[in-house]
């Protein structure tokens, strides 16, 4: 018996029994629904939470400290814990080293420091980050108007909007910032200064401390840590703290090295990995070379963990639906059986083989899983985009995501599940003896 012979007869076989055949297929498609709404919510959640954390900053990056002290405790693995190792030093050599490490893609060592930016009048409070301005935009710093350092800079900064917006005129009282309009400031055409006097524009100024010039190169979107955020190229950066330090030495007052330990030394590098899929890898290759390294991925992997529980449940609860419609497979498939021994016998006595009944019962089982796979799926993405409008109203972090893999998955799935629940049916009719088939009334 050919293929095409199979097909038409399992076809014909099924669209003789429509409602017994709708009722089987009705129930593969609510399985095949549930299993894939169900890991889609998981997917969904996983997604919105790593749009969440990209949100702080890049997934592939990795920052890298130096250690407290000559000594510290390692508690990395089982077999080093509590084994004391020797304070090694962030300096140039070791970012030499991170530059060497497999699917490392850019090092630059981060100085931090907090000053003013100056507009005329108006002052804005901001974070400022010294780095290596060639590895600005591969540690993953975007911006919406100009552009980012590059390795040509050897001045310039590039704004966080909401630092553009927080600009305010010293001289006032707090009660009167509140009410005063909001200063017009063009941070890309005006006249940009920048200060690490806090008391810069009142009566307490420093006379003596000189506001720096310097050239504003692009602005960075508001939202993330990126946004209150100034950012500079490195020697910079550290050029204003020797001449911050100078001055504090002439006040008389502490030297603020809290940036730097000792010369050539760095409190922090950040690491960029060119693959997501290798960070926790070459984090780990860190911290066995002594250092303190973390990165986004160690939170977004502990926001999935605290959702496991909840996506294998999910998920159990749409097996479960299937098993019970491939149970209703086995069930259609047997029945067929009993309604058509007479069938059957007269297939044998003409020269039918048994491969050939049972291929068209296995044929028959894997139709009805086909088309409950199908219809399933496209169930499915009606009930996924129910869920993602509900969750946008209510702005939860249940959403549904169904990629197209799991689409393919869902049908093929479906099709094997019909196959296996057909194949005990199959093989009884294959047993069924010819002669006594034909006597069946």
């Amino acid at each position: 018996m050919s293929t095409r012979d199979l097909i038409m007869m399992a076809v014909r076989n099924l669209w003789k029994r429509k409602l017994r055949t709708f009722l089987t297929i009705l129930g593969v498609v609510i399985g095949t629904t549930s299993i894939v709404v169900m890991i889609s919510i998981g997917i969904g959640m996983n997604e919105s939470f790593q749009k969440q954390v990209e949100e702080w900053g890049s997934l592939q990056v990795i920052d890298v400290y130096g250690n407290n002290g000559d000594m510290f405790i390692s508690s990395d693995s089982d077999q080093n814990k509590g084994k004391p190792k020797k304070n090694v030093a962030l300096d140039g050599a070791a970012i030499e080293k991170f530059r060497q490490m497999e699917y490392v893609e850019a090092v630059s060592p981060i100085v931090r420091e907090s000053m003013m930016l100056v507009c005329g009048k108006y002052v804005s409070d901001a974070s400022f980050i010294g780095l290596d301005p060639g590895a600005m935009e591969a540690l993953g710093y975007k911006v919406e108007e100009g552009r980012t350092l590059t390795a040509e800079d050897q001045e310039g900064i590039v704004i966080g909007r909401s630092v553009v917006s927080g600009f305010y005129n010293p001289k006032l009282s707090w009660q009167m910032q509140m009410q005063a309009e909001p200063p017009e400031i063009n941070v890309m055409e005006d006249k940009i200064l920048l200060t690490y006097d806090w008391s810069y524009g009142t009566q307490y100024a420093d006379k003596s401390i000189k506001a720096i010039k310097t050239p504003v190169l692009g602005i960075m979107p508001e939202g993330g840590g990126n946004g209150y955020s100034v950012v500079m190229p490195l020697k910079q950066m550290e050029k204003i703290q020797k001449e911050k330090e100078a001055w504090r030495k002439k006040q008389g007052g502490y030297s603020s090295s809290g940036t730097q330990k000792k010369k050539g030394e760095y409190q922090q590098v950040a690491v960029k990995v060119s693959d997501l899929n290798k960070v926790q890898e070459v984090q780990q290759q860190i911290k066995d070379m002594g250092f303190q390294a973390s990165s986004l991925t160690d939170q977004l992997e502990t926001m999935k963990e605290t959702t496991k529980m909840l996506r294998i449940v999910l998920g159990a609860i749409g097996a479960v639906s299937l098993i019970v419609a491939a149970i209703g497979i086995t069930n259609t498939m047997v029945m067929a059986i009993y309604e058509r021994t007479r069938e059957i016998g007269i297939m044998k006595v003409i020269g039918a083989s048994l491969r050939d009944i049972k291929l068209l019962f296995l044929t028959e089982a894997a139709f009805i899983g086909f088309a409950g796979g199908v219809l399933g799926i496209i169930t499915s993405f009606l009930m996924s985009l129910l869920v993602n409008l509900v969750a946008t109203k209510q702005a939860s972090e249940m959403t549904s995501s169904i990629p197209i893999w799991l689409y393919l998955s869902a049908v093929a799935f479906a099709t094997i599940i019909g196959v296996l629940s057909g194949y005990l049916p199959a093989k009884r009719a294959m047993k069924l003896s010819a002669l006594t088939a034909i006597k069946t009334e």
